[in-house]
């Protein structure tokens, strides 16, 4: 577990991060009627796929995700607030799905990616990227994570993040070497990018 790094107050810090409260919420089942996981995420994964999701809050993806990689899986989850995590553990532990999950405590500095190097077939990144210190140098790292043929998931919050901000994004998935395909059901909708490291 990479623990935060708070040694200085004066480096900078992202302008908001989600509360708890909002965590709860945001694991509401009913959020399955705006955003499901069936729909946005599982289509891009396989039984045996190492996925990393950054910002998983409470789990509202990361149990469907647990459920679809199977025992032979992987979801590394990095989370900035260890009460997300720590309940994020319990809601997992009691469905059964703990053992599929590598649960890591990082700091706004620092990701702690560094042992993921091209060791990853999906990136999960949703609502998370504008919270970030420098949303370019997360989807730079998040980009290193994944294997050639690899997937980056982009999906951004409208209200919460600009449209140029989430171009921006974008542009630094493809400055590293990512391109841009179309999502297979979710091609249409604003704010999201699927991006494909080449083989």
């Amino acid at each position: 577990m990479i623990e935060p790094n708070n040694s200085s107050r004066s480096e900078p810090q992202p302008t908001h991060t989600c509360p708890y409260w909002i965590g709860l919420l945001l694991a509401s089942p009913v959020r399955r009627l705006v955003e499901s996981p069936k729909t946005l995420v599982l289509p891009l994964l396989k039984p045996g796929d190492r996925v990393l999701e950054l910002g998983p809050a409470l789990g509202f993806f990361t149990l469907a995700v647990a459920e679809a990689v199977g025992a032979t899986g992987k979801v590394v989850c990095v989370e900035v607030q260890e009460k997300m995590l720590a309940r994020l553990g319990k809601r997992l532990a009691k469905r059964g799905l703990r053992d599929r999950t590598d649960l890591r405590l990082c700091s706004h500095q620092d990701l702690g990616l560094g042992d993921l190097t091209e060791r990853c077939d999906l990136a999960l990144a949703i609502h998370v990227v504008h919270e970030t210190i420098s949303p370019a140098a997360t989807v730079t790292a998040l980009a290193r994570t994944l294997k050639p043929g690899g997937q980056l998931l982009i999906i951004e919050p409208p209200g919460h993040c600009s449209p140029s901000l989430f171009e921006a994004e974008v542009a630094a998935a493809e400055q590293a070497g990512l391109v841009r395909t179309a999502h297979p059901r979710a091609s249409a909708r604003k704010l999201l990018a699927l991006l494909k490291k080449p083989a």
